[in-house]
């Protein structure tokens, strides 16, 4: 509040007090408490003119004007370098790596919006559905590395009736980093062939998460078959996660990337052609990962595997005992079957095709299911409150284009 806002609402207590209105009164007439109304109608008129909070008027109470021009030059360099990534977070990293003093974001942010170099976006909820027990704690320990793959597109260039599909790439964890690769279609040889590029020169995950599209292997018209793609990842000892189906959020990571994706370069720039997007995609690239190295500060992979540690295996062996890992998970909502209420309801999942019945109090909670290919069962299970899996059921399930 203004100080001459106070000193005001001080003159204004005093002269309604002393035209005999009560406390109660003036406290309502003015929006103020009646216990501050009861110490202004007793302050001299010298009192009500001073203002003792401890700081000048128009003084910053941490930061200086000094700290704001840099912040906003910092800002306008990263427009004049078309940089990708702009906001409070990344000028907040700069300013302090160059000038080896910290300051808040919340500070950049305000000071980006007092000089006009920013719209305020309303901030995005986020948040797991832990009512329907999804199951955090459990997915946060599969696996040391931890990545996702989604299609984007198609995409058409203005005039042309010609299909732009792109395969994103993101970095759970320990690290953050996302790739955009430009494929030709949306198929499970596309995603293998940018994968094994991909890993020539970044880790392959321990896990790779996964929604249910048909070239990822996650529905398929044979009952109890996996694709191409699932194949290739058992073969280089990458598990599988397939997410549950319709619901984007649990593979929430890169489908954020995949906003920041479209709103940074699809939807800011033009282009005239598919060979001026092979290139500017490689600038999209290269800025992801120099803003993912300067704001997550990603931890260094202690004995990361590459693809060429793998020569001479056959990608496509189907031969169980020849697999790096024998097991593939699945996220999946428990769904109703029949009518609620009555005695033919029950819930179901569907894994590869086919249908589990489950118990009824189930229906509309998650469960996390681990299919071990080389004990041929599928162990469905439920998380508990303290991270720990509790096994709900079993059942024998031989996936019928393997040998093993």
């Amino acid at each position: 509040m203004k100080k001459i806002l106070i000193n005001e609402k001080r003159k204004k207590a005093k002269e309604l007090f002393n035209k005999g209105w009560s406390i109660r009164k003036i406290s309502k007439h003015l929006v103020s408490g009646k216990d501050n109304v009861g110490k202004w109608v007793k302050m001299s008129d010298e009192e009500i003119e001073n203002d003792n909070r401890g700081w000048e008027k128009g003084r910053l109470r941490k930061y200086t004007n000094t700290q704001k021009e840099a912040i906003s030059n910092i800002r306008k360099e990263l427009e004049k370098e078309d940089s990708f990534f702009i906001g409070a977070k990344v000028v907040c990293q700069n300013y302090i790596n160059l000038y080896k003093e910290n300051i808040s974001e919340k500070f950049a942010e305000r000071t980006i919006k007092e000089y006009n170099l920013q719209k305020r976006h309303q901030k995005k909820k986020r948040g797991k559905s832990k009512y329907m027990n999804y199951p955090e704690k459990t997915l946060s320990k599969s696996g040391k590395i931890m990545m996702s793959i989604d299609f984007i597109g198609p995409k058409y260039l203005k005039g042309s009736n010609d299909r732009i599909n792109f395969l994103s790439c993101k970095y759970i964890r320990p690290i953050k980093e996302g790739i955009v690769k430009k494929v030709s279609g949306q198929t499970a040889e596309e995603a293998i062939n940018v994968l094994t590029e991909l890993w020539k020169s970044n880790p392959i995950p321990d896990v790779l998460k996964v929604d249910n599209d048909a070239a990822f292997g996650g529905y398929l018209p044979i009952e109890r078959c996996i694709g191409r793609l699932t194949l290739f990842l058992l073969n280089l000892g990458v598990i599988p996660l397939y997410i549950a189906p319709r619901s984007p959020w649990n593979n929430g990571d890169v489908e954020g990337f995949n906003s920041v994706f479209s709103k940074k370069f699809w939807n800011k720039l033009k282009f005239t052609d598919e060979d001026e997007i092979n290139v500017k995609i490689k600038d999209f690239n290269v800025a992801y990962e120099k803003y993912s190295h300067l704001i997550d500060n990603n931890a260094e992979i202690k004995r990361p595997k590459y693809i060429n540690d793998f020569d001479g295996i056959d990608f496509n062996n189907k031969q169980t005992d020849k697999f790096k890992v024998h097991k593939i998970y699945f996220l999946r909502i428990v769904r109703r079957q029949g009518d609620k209420g009555e005695e033919n309801e029950k819930g179901y999942i569907n894994i590869l095709g086919k249908e589990i019945i489950l118990k009824q109090d189930l229906i509309n909670l998650f469960v996390f299911c681990e299919l071990n290919l080389k004990e041929e069962n599928l162990v469905i299970n439920t998380e508990n409150a303290s991270g720990q899996l509790i096994k709900i059921k079993r059942i024998k399930f031989k996936i019928k284009n393997i040998n093993t």
